[in-house]
């Protein structure tokens, strides 16, 4: 089986899965959710089949009878979270219909499915996780949903008074335009707006420097926004003033640096130090829950010295059973337009 994702955004992700001859559809999808970590998704398919086993629940005896047949003419189903503790997996759900040499079809529960010769797979992962309980009058595993309409034990809704997420990040330059520039060339950077330009008349007096908290004669030359990837919006700043701090380094009080996330560090880490980064070591593994498999960061200097941290996550964080949050990470979504850099867009990795 192949795969491909073809879009995320806000935790919602959309793969295509291609299956081979011979692939055994139903257990390759549960085995792909268990590998990505996928608790609650929808997933639709065509595709043809050189054997496949129906069941029929029978009420009577609360139990499923099964048939073999052959020829797949629709396939629609979902994942959700079944089982307790250790033994909690992604368990499929899947009902469809095949047909016959005559044209007549049968539908039913789907227990196994041999592929041949394809079989094209829209799956749809969930951000909220659907729990199965085991229904008592049955014993089977049901979805079960709370009062809300959420899946059970899924996130409580946000409360008015607490914030969406972050939305930007504040950084101050000594040269906007220089800093525009590093960051198009090392990372891609794309500007959104300028609040302000050098043009407008500067940003000073009291009530802006009791606004922003300013020293006294500080004045904002010019303020522009800009996005790296899909992250939170930088927002940055070139400001006159005769009372002004280094960068801040990690043992600084205050905010020490932004981490973006990549795919080859190494790569990224080379174009950046190309754009004038400086590399405060090679990559190296992470805190405890972020050293997964195949996990590893590097902090690198800006020019202005502010510091940048690299970090690649292809299996994630680790959660242990005090987590109250799985934490957001930006949707790796394919590029578009011209590279900023000049670069060759056909050298960014689709997803």
């Amino acid at each position: 089986m192949k795969s491909l994702r073809l879009y995320e955004q806000g935790g919602l992700r959309r793969y295509l899965l291609v299956m081979d001859k011979g692939d055994e559809a139903c257990s390759e999808i549960v085995a792909f959710a268990r590998d990505r970590g996928i608790r609650s998704a929808s997933l639709t398919a065509i595709g043809a089949a050189s054997r496949a086993m129906l069941g029929y629940f029978n009420p009577e005896t609360d139990e499923y009878e099964y048939t073999t047949h052959d020829e797949l003419a629709s396939f629609v189903g979902d994942i959700a979270w079944g089982g307790e503790g250790a033994d909690a997996q992604p368990v499929l759900h899947a009902h469809g219909v095949l047909g016959r040499r005559d044209g007549s079809a049968l539908a039913g529960h789907f227990a196994k499915l041999y592929v041949f010769p394809t079989m094209e797979i829209t799956l749809v992962e969930s951000p909220v996780v659907v729990r199965k309980q085991v229904d008592p009058d049955t014993g089977l595993e049901l979805i079960s949903l709370d009062e809300t309409g959420e899946g059970a034990n899924a996130q409580a809704p946000r409360p008015r008074d607490l914030p969406w997420g972050v939305n930007h990040v504040g950084l101050t330059v000594p040269d906007l335009d220089e800093a525009t520039a590093f960051l198009r060339a090392a990372f891609g950077a794309r500007v959104a707006y300028d609040g302000l330009t050098r043009g407008d008349e500067p940003r000073r007096g009291p009530e802006v420097e009791r606004q922003l908290g300013l020293p006294e004669g500080a004045a904002i030359r010019a303020q522009r926004m800009l996005q790296i990837g899909t992250g939170p919006g930088l927002e940055m700043f070139e400001v006159d003033t005769d009372v002004r701090q280094g960068a801040a380094g990690l043992a600084d009080l205050g905010w020490g640096h932004v981490a973006l996330l990549v795919d080859d560090i190494d790569a990224v880490m080379a174009r950046a130090v190309d754009a004038g980064a400086h590399a405060l070591s090679g990559p190296h593994a992470n805190s405890r829950h972020e050293d997964t498999p195949g996990n590893a960061s590097v902090y690198l200097r800006a020019p202005w010295g502010s510091i940048i941290e690299l970090q690649t996550l292809p299996h994630g964080h680790w959660y242990g059973s005090g987590s109250e949050v799985e934490l957001w990470s930006p949707p790796p979504l394919p590029w578009r337009g011209a590279d900023p850099a000049g670069h060759d867009p056909a050298t960014y990795r689709e997803f």
